[in-house]
């Protein structure tokens, strides 16, 4: 009997390149058995008022079309779809969201520059010996670069910086012209967007510089094949092929460099000024290229979803323990959500499970900093930390469904939301906020509310009979949350 492998897929929708790889985990270490790259050059179809262009957009999911049918065949929470900076930056990023999640079949989670260092990083320390102490890994995409000091499996310090091969080809070279000029200025804003974190990241220290991505293997490639350095990427080497294309003088010469791809000759210059601003302000000698990069560790994060080893519930934990949370009371709320829950016509997803759950673990985050307003500070705290392993709309779900746990509905928070996201949250705020109102008093008691119907805009609660009435103030808060909730619309009967 043949025994059945369990696949796994991971889709990088990077700012130059797209990424799709299918893999399999054996033993916690991943098995690549398919891949495939379109270079589509995302950060360049961005206008002048920041949107995605239609053209780009088109272009785009022609790409992810074809990947979609590569993996359809993959359980979909086997399956994980990461957009960085670009789609960080584009301000039709839901349009493009919408239409991907259809070409693909699952949604699109676009993640900060520190979550995306804190995946190339576990991608990247899978692939390399753990003997090598502190690295310093460097990924340079096409519209961000990542810098990540760690020791084996673990970042130390993760940082991502607005500097790409595609956004610096496209800004200091759109003449085409590799003059002193364009080059100096260049350069110098590289190292003008490295100055703020170079005494930190000199102070903490590596034994070992590597590097992930298509820059780096570019650039390696190229060095070696044109024999400018044995290593790859060393300062000698480097020095020597900048000094060859300043002398080819235009980025449609590049062409004569050996080893550089085609696809790769438009942003390759922009991608080696970065690279010298890095040589010269972190006095970098030489840089290793390896194989592991952001899908790579996409695959390593999902796994460890799947079998229990979440770095969300690390991150939860974390925040609960820093603000001193009641944990006796975040249990408490917990067990009414799951009560309601079941009592309710509502058929939830995992991953609104999910956030109820982390809503419930850290809703009273922000009592540390004012008692009478604590839900906004808690949603502020939630919209704006570093939460390793959350993607950027998971957060944003999270902050609102905690902003809005009780009294009025700040409708600045709703105004966060896609028309899609408030559809699928709004369930879930009316849960939580019932689950705070019946363990005001704290103290444990059991859940007295027998049926929860939301249809439309009707909610619908069934007490046991008399319960109501020998609460008084939980009536009172009923009634209160009946005429909150008046402002979206909604009617309570009970």
């Amino acid at each position: 009997m043949v025994e059945k492998v369990e696949l796994y897929a991971a889709v990088d929708l990077g700012s130059n390149s797209f990424h799709m790889i299918v893999a399999e985990m054996i033993d916690n270490q991943l098995h690549v058995i398919d891949r495939h790259k379109d270079m589509v050059r995302l950060a360049n179809g961005l206008d002048k008022k920041g949107n995605l262009t239609e053209e780009k957009m088109d272009a785009a999911i022609a790409s992810l079309e074809k990947i979609g049918q590569r993996i359809a065949h993959i359980r979909k929470s086997n399956f994980r779809v990461v957009g960085t900076n670009t789609l960080r930056k584009a301000k039709n990023a839901d349009e493009f969201r919408a239409r991907a999640t259809v070409a693909l079949g699952v949604p699109i989670d676009i993640i900060s520059g520190r979550e995306e260092a804190r995946i190339l990083y576990l991608g990247v320390s899978h692939s390399l010996p753990s003997d090598q102490g502190q690295r310093l890994v460097i990924d340079i995409g096409g519209g961000s670069t990542e810098l990540i000091i760690g020791e084996e499996f673990k970042p130390l310090l993760r940082e991502s910086l607005h500097m790409g091969c595609v956004s610096y080809t496209k800004r200091f070279f759109s003449d085409g012209k590799i003059s002193p000029e364009n080059w100096n200025k260049a350069v110098l804003n590289a190292k003008r967007q490295l100055l703020p974190l170079v005494l930190k990241y000199k102070k903490k220290g590596w034994d070992v510089v590597v590097g992930a991505s298509g820059t780096i293997k570019a650039t390696t490639q190229v060095i070696l094949e044109s024999e400018f350095s044995d290593y790859g990427i060393d300062i000698n080497g480097m020095h020597r092929l900048i000094e060859y294309c300043m002398l080819l003088g235009d980025i449609d010469n590049l062409k004569q460099l050996q080893g550089l791809s085609s696809r790769r000759e438009p942003v390759f210059i922009g991608g080696l000024a970065i690279i010298q601003a890095l040589f010269e302000s972190l006095g970098i000698s030489k840089i290793e290229h390896c194989t592991g990069a952001l899908r790579e560790g996409i695959v390593y994060d999902l796994s460890g979803r799947l079998s229990h080893n979440d770095i969300r519930k690390r991150t939860i934990d974390k925040l609960s323990s820093q603000f001193e949370i009641d944990k006796t009371q975040s249990l408490r709320v917990k067990m009414s959500i799951d009560d309601l829950v079941n009592v309710s016509n509502l058929e939830l997803t995992p991953s609104q499970v999910d956030l109820l759950t982390w809503a419930a673990q850290l809703h009273e985050l922000g009592l540390t900093i004012s008692h009478s307003h604590f839900e906004k500070h808690a949603g502020y705290i939630l919209s704006h930390a570093d939460m390793p392993g959350f993607s950027i709309q998971e957060q944003l779900k999270l902050a609102v469904l905690v902003a809005l746990q009780r009294r009025k509905y700040k409708k600045e928070w709703l105004r966060k939301l896609s028309d899609q996201q408030y559809t699928k949250l709004l369930p879930l705020i009316i849960i939580l906020r019932l689950a705070v109102i019946v363990n005001r008093s704290r103290i444990t008691c059991l859940n007295e509310i027998v049926a929860v119907q939301i249809s439309g805009k009707v909610v619908e609660l069934k007490f046991k009979e008399g319960w109501l009435q020998d609460h008084p103030l939980t009536q009172a808060d009923l009634q209160s949350e009946a005429l909150y909730s008046k402002n979206l619309g909604l009617d309570y009967l009970f």
